[in-house]
């Protein structure tokens, strides 16, 4: 939620229209995605004990979750600003999934610390999982309906 106001007032706030940058910059934030979706699978193998390697992985999947965070920040203004276009909407999807995938990497957090909670760390390391996987699907929309430029209206 935080961030879905975050960057919907980016949106209204935003002027210019930079198709290279947008997709570029929502080409970075699923890379982004992709890497923490591949430490979250690291992370289900690491942090069956939860030691230096499963703090590790989360501390990889925390600084991803920022990385993407300011890729789709800066895809927000560079893919039409204040103009309410199919693509801005596709890009706040995104934002409510990497909320809620980090939602999720910030309770497995907790849950990972605690040696009695290993089946709410995996269950939370599933969820945002999922959160990353539709993510990863809205990026791919986000893609071609940014390249359209097509609006709402």
């Amino acid at each position: 939620m935080k961030f879905s106001l975050i960057f919907l007032l980016a949106i209204e706030s935003a002027a210019a229209q930079n198709k290279a940058a947008c997709i570029t910059d929502v080409s970075a934030a699923a890379g982004d995605i992709t890497n923490a979706g591949l430490t979250i699978e690291q992370a289900i193998t690491d942090c069956d004990e939860f030691d230096a390697a499963c703090v590790d992985d989360i501390d990889s999947i925390v600084d991803s979750m920022d990385s993407a965070a300011n890729h789709i920040s800066a895809a927000v203004v560079d893919c039409g600003g204040g103009e309410e276009t199919v693509c801005t909407t596709d890009i706040l999807k995104v934002v409510d999934d990497v909320t809620d995938a980090t939602t999720a990497i910030t309770q497995a957090v907790l849950d990972c610390a605690d040696s009695s909670k290993k089946e709410e760390c995996a269950n939370d390391i599933l969820t945002a999982t999922k959160a990353l996987s539709q993510a990863g699907l809205d990026i791919f929309k986000a893609t071609d309906d940014c390249k359209s430029g097509v609006s709402l209206n």
